[in-house]
């Protein structure tokens, strides 16, 4: 591994873990972990989510996500009901008391997050975006490759 490469890992590690770090002390305010929270804003924003389909979309293990759902579920904020059309799916969604506090806490998560980054010009950003998808692309495609010795 070259000294740039090593250095890099090392700073997107540090800068994962800080900024996580800073969201989950963030959420924690609201009486949620960032999992719960998670869950609440892809229903927020994306609808109805099928149990896997929300694993796969806040980056957990399907029963990390089933116990999150049962967190939540508990709270009153979000139901579970299976698909009509295959009985082995049940998709979540938000009772009108999670719909409420989503919609309640997510503009000061925004917020947050503007305060987070307020150093950084909305193209600094934009670029920073493309640079990191950059870097995940190669990463993946480098995980795909057949001359990859580890696969």
């Amino acid at each position: 591994m070259s000294q740039d490469s090593l250095k890099l890992v090392i700073a997107l590690a540090r800068t994962h873990t800080t900024l996580f770090a800073r969201i989950e002390k963030n959420v924690q305010q609201f009486g949620l972990t960032t999992s719960e929270f998670g869950v609440l804003e892809l229903l927020y924003h994306k609808g109805d989510q099928a149990v896997q389909a929300v694993a796969e979309k806040i980056l957990v293990t399907s029963g990390t996500v089933t116990y999150v759902i049962n967190k939540l579920q508990k709270k009153g904020l979000v139901l579970r009901r299976q698909c009509e059309t295959d009985r082995r799916v049940f998709y979540v969604t938000l009772t009108d008391a999670g719909r409420e506090i989503i919609t309640d806490i997510f503009p000061q998560h925004e917020q947050f997050l503007d305060d987070l980054f307020q150093g950084f010009a909305a193209h600094d950003k934009q670029r920073l975006i493309r640079q990191l998808v950059q870097v995940k692309t190669a990463i993946d495609r480098k995980e795909a490759s057949p001359d990859d010795p580890e696969n």
